[in-house]
Protein backbone atom coordinates (compact mmCIF):
# COMPACT_ATOMS: atom_id res chain seq x y z
CA UNK A 1 0.00 0.00 0.00
CA UNK A 2 1.40 3.48 -1.23
CA UNK A 3 1.00 5.52 2.30
CA UNK A 4 2.52 8.64 0.60
CA UNK A 5 0.03 8.40 -2.31
CA UNK A 6 -3.08 7.68 0.04
CA UNK A 7 -1.92 11.08 1.78
CA UNK A 8 -1.93 13.21 -1.16
CA UNK A 9 -5.23 11.86 -1.92
CA UNK A 10 -6.69 12.44 1.26
CA UNK A 11 -5.28 16.19 1.11
CA UNK A 12 -6.47 16.93 -2.01
CA UNK A 13 -10.19 15.18 -1.92
CA UNK A 14 -10.07 17.73 1.66
CA UNK A 15 -9.12 20.72 -0.32
CA UNK A 16 -11.89 19.86 -2.93
CA UNK A 17 -14.47 19.75 -0.23
CA UNK A 18 -13.16 22.95 1.38
CA UNK A 19 -13.79 24.50 -2.29
CA UNK A 20 -16.81 23.14 -2.62
CA UNK A 21 -18.58 24.08 0.67
CA UNK A 22 -17.02 27.77 0.45
CA UNK A 23 -18.72 28.00 -3.45
CA UNK A 24 -21.99 26.85 -2.22
CA UNK A 25 -21.75 29.08 0.83
CA UNK A 26 -20.94 32.20 -1.75
CA UNK A 27 -23.11 31.19 -4.13
CA UNK A 28 -26.30 30.77 -1.41
CA UNK A 29 -24.87 34.37 0.08
CA UNK A 30 -25.58 35.82 -3.02
CA UNK A 31 -28.77 34.48 -3.49
CA UNK A 32 -30.35 35.98 -0.32
CA UNK A 33 -29.51 39.28 -1.09
CA UNK A 34 -30.35 38.94 -4.28
CA UNK A 35 -34.15 37.30 -2.98
CA UNK A 36 -33.89 40.14 0.00
CA UNK A 37 -33.59 43.07 -2.13
CA UNK A 38 -30.77 43.78 0.16
CA UNK A 39 -28.55 43.49 -3.66
CA UNK A 40 -29.86 46.55 -4.85
CA UNK A 41 -28.63 48.82 -1.82
CA UNK A 42 -25.34 50.88 -1.29
CA UNK A 43 -24.26 48.06 0.80
CA UNK A 44 -25.79 45.33 -0.70
CA UNK A 45 -24.19 46.01 -4.06
CA UNK A 46 -20.59 46.57 -2.29
CA UNK A 47 -21.35 42.84 -0.77
CA UNK A 48 -22.59 41.74 -3.76
CA UNK A 49 -19.28 42.72 -5.26
CA UNK A 50 -17.40 41.16 -3.35
CA UNK A 51 -18.99 37.93 -2.75
CA UNK A 52 -18.44 37.55 -6.90
CA UNK A 53 -14.58 38.62 -6.38
CA UNK A 54 -14.52 35.78 -3.77
CA UNK A 55 -16.14 33.44 -6.73
CA UNK A 56 -13.59 34.21 -8.71
CA UNK A 57 -10.55 33.09 -6.31
CA UNK A 58 -12.90 29.85 -5.74
CA UNK A 59 -12.73 28.99 -9.07
CA UNK A 60 -8.91 30.16 -9.37
CA UNK A 61 -8.61 27.50 -6.63
CA UNK A 62 -10.39 25.09 -8.44
CA UNK A 63 -7.75 25.34 -11.68
CA UNK A 64 -5.13 25.18 -8.73
CA UNK A 65 -6.70 21.83 -7.54
CA UNK A 66 -7.39 20.32 -11.43
CA UNK A 67 -3.55 21.14 -11.51
CA UNK A 68 -2.48 19.34 -8.41
CA UNK A 69 -4.64 16.14 -9.62
CA UNK A 70 -3.64 16.24 -12.85
CA UNK A 71 -7.22 16.09 -14.48
CA UNK A 72 -6.71 19.17 -16.87
CA UNK A 73 -4.41 19.96 -19.66
CA UNK A 74 -1.17 20.08 -17.13
CA UNK A 75 -0.16 17.31 -15.75
CA UNK A 76 0.09 16.60 -12.11
CA UNK A 77 3.23 17.86 -10.55
CA UNK A 78 6.15 15.43 -9.25
CA UNK A 79 8.18 17.51 -7.11
CA UNK A 80 7.15 18.22 -3.97
CA UNK A 81 8.26 21.76 -3.80
CA UNK A 82 6.05 22.48 -6.78
CA UNK A 83 3.23 20.60 -4.91
CA UNK A 84 3.71 22.31 -1.34
CA UNK A 85 3.72 25.90 -3.42
CA UNK A 86 0.29 24.72 -5.08
CA UNK A 87 -1.50 24.32 -1.50
CA UNK A 88 0.15 27.35 -0.29
CA UNK A 89 -1.31 29.30 -3.24
CA UNK A 90 -4.99 27.55 -2.30
CA UNK A 91 -4.44 28.23 1.34
CA UNK A 92 -3.83 32.32 0.46
CA UNK A 93 -7.26 32.25 -2.02
CA UNK A 94 -9.11 30.37 0.79
CA UNK A 95 -7.94 33.45 3.34
CA UNK A 96 -8.80 35.95 0.91
CA UNK A 97 -12.04 34.45 -0.97
CA UNK A 98 -13.05 33.95 2.99
CA UNK A 99 -12.52 37.57 4.11
CA UNK A 100 -14.66 39.01 0.84
CA UNK A 101 -17.32 36.61 1.34
CA UNK A 102 -17.41 37.74 5.25
CA UNK A 103 -17.04 34.18 6.88
CA UNK A 104 -15.73 36.33 9.45
CA UNK A 105 -17.80 39.22 9.86
CA UNK A 106 -21.62 40.06 10.01
CA UNK A 107 -24.24 37.59 8.08
CA UNK A 108 -26.30 38.55 5.95
CA UNK A 109 -29.44 38.98 7.78
CA UNK A 110 -27.92 41.84 9.51
CA UNK A 111 -27.66 44.11 6.54
CA UNK A 112 -30.67 46.72 6.11
CA UNK A 113 -33.59 45.56 3.79
CA UNK A 114 -34.41 47.46 0.86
Amino acid sequence: MDLHGARRARRLDLYRTRQSDRVRSVRGTLEALTQSGTLFTHEGTRRGLALLKALQLLQRAHARLEELSGGGVIPAPRKQERIDALYEELDGLFARADKLSGRDEASVAQLPAR
